[in-house]
């Protein structure tokens, strides 16, 4: 698990500029990149937002002004608006029973019309304001006339839904495997349609056991992104990308030609080891490696960013972090290393052609809001 930015680094990053070089005949966008950054605190008035454990946000391109989070520890969505750096509406939802989203929380969406799509082990469905389900979105009731994979799909670990609402998207799989699907199901005639993912195979050879007094795992990120036109499934140990497109029913596997960094991880590493200073060195080693973040869409530029990060040594507390720029159709059209952070930035999002990256102010929430000039 990554560290987060910190308001201490934040005040270190005022006008840093990249500087690593791709010449200009390269066609690198970002070879003479930029930046500014300034922090915004969300006033969350009486209502306590959860910052422990993971933090869950969820950001609308069709919403550019608000942000959800998913308090999972009170089964709560909060409402934010980003102007006006206010909680402006909680909803909340049961654990158990009828309307119940389960226990162990996997992801969520956020629908038109104050709707949700929450998916735990236990459960998934589409929920509205007040927390009723409105349906089940299991994934078992769903087959693919083609190919049995129901019980490798029986727990989706990611859901997303079309915006018209007639197909959902699962990602499932097994980190301890490596195996991953991508599935389309269809809502009105509950078929679906699966395709295995062989490219995503060797993110299981970091996935790391601590099996001793006290059981820890270390595993890649897995995610589904929503595109401007369809979703795509990206895994840390890769810059490779699944791209799905409704219009072509296919899921295309894309590769970049990074010259920056490496376009994997390649180490090997002892699938299990017994005790804590063994586990951290072996996350130490793989952290040296390149890890690849989720794509953010920037509807003002038309383009697609994500982050990157790696330990420039085993001991080092201190990341390299890079930046990537891909159009519309992902091609890739730049590449940075970006001086002056010492942290990925996280969960982060565009608004009004400024990324936003989730960082913990004293405990209250808050985002780190950078301008790129390229």
């Amino acid at each position: 698990m990554k560290t987060l930015l910190t308001i201490s680094v934040l005040a270190l990053l005022s006008a840093c500029s990249g500087k690593e070089t791709g010449s200009t005949e390269s066609g690198n966008i970002l070879e003479n990149l930029t930046y500014s950054v300034d922090t915004v605190v969300v006033d969350s008035g009486q209502e306590i937002i959860n910052l422990s454990g993971l933090v869950h946000l969820f950001h609308r391109l069709s919403e550019p002004n608000t942000i959800y989070q998913f308090d999972e520890k009170q089964s709560k969505i909060h409402k934010i608006d980003l102007d006006s750096k206010s909680l402006i509406s909680t909803f909340e939802f049961e654990k158990e029973g009828p309307d119940g989203i389960g226990k162990t929380f996997s992801g969520f969406e956020v629908l038109s019309g104050e709707r949700f799509l929450i998916a735990s082990f236990e459960s998934q469905g589409v929920f509205d304001a007040s927390g009723a389900k409105e349906f089940d979105l299991n994934v078992s009731d769903y087959f693919d006339p083609e190919n049995d994979y129901q019980e490798e799909l029986l727990i989706p670990y990611e859901l997303r839904l079309s915006p018209d609402g007639k197909y959902a998207y699962a990602l499932a799989g097994d980190f301890f495997e490596g195996i991953w699907y991508f599935a389309r199901l269809d809502l009105v005639n509950k078929t679906s349609r699966v395709w295995e993912m062989p490219e995503l195979l060797s993110s299981k050879d970091f996935t790391i056991m601590l099996t001793s007094e006290t059981f820890d795992l270390r595993a890649e990120d897995v995610h589904l992104n929503k595109l401007k036109d369809g979703v795509a499934v990206t895994v840390g140990s890769s810059s490779s990308v699944y791209a799905y497109y409704p219009s072509s029913d296919s899921l295309q596997l894309i590769k970049f030609p990074h010259t920056l960094t490496a376009a994997e991880k390649s180490g090997t590493y002892p699938p299990e080891v017994s005790s804590q200073k063994e586990f951290e060195e072996v996350v130490a080693a793989i952290d040296s490696e390149i890890s690849f973040d989720a794509l953010a869409w920037d509807s003002s530029t038309s383009r697609y960013f994500r982050f990157a990060s790696r330990n420039p040594t085993i001991a080092s507390e201190k990341e390299e972090v890079f930046l990537y720029a891909y159009d519309a159709g992902l091609k890739l059209l730049g590449e940075q290393k970006v001086d002056g952070l010492t942290s990925r930035p996280t969960n982060y999002f565009f608004k009004d052609g400024k990324l936003y990256a989730y960082v913990n102010v004293e405990d209250e929430l808050g985002f780190a809001v950078f301008t790129f000039n390229f």
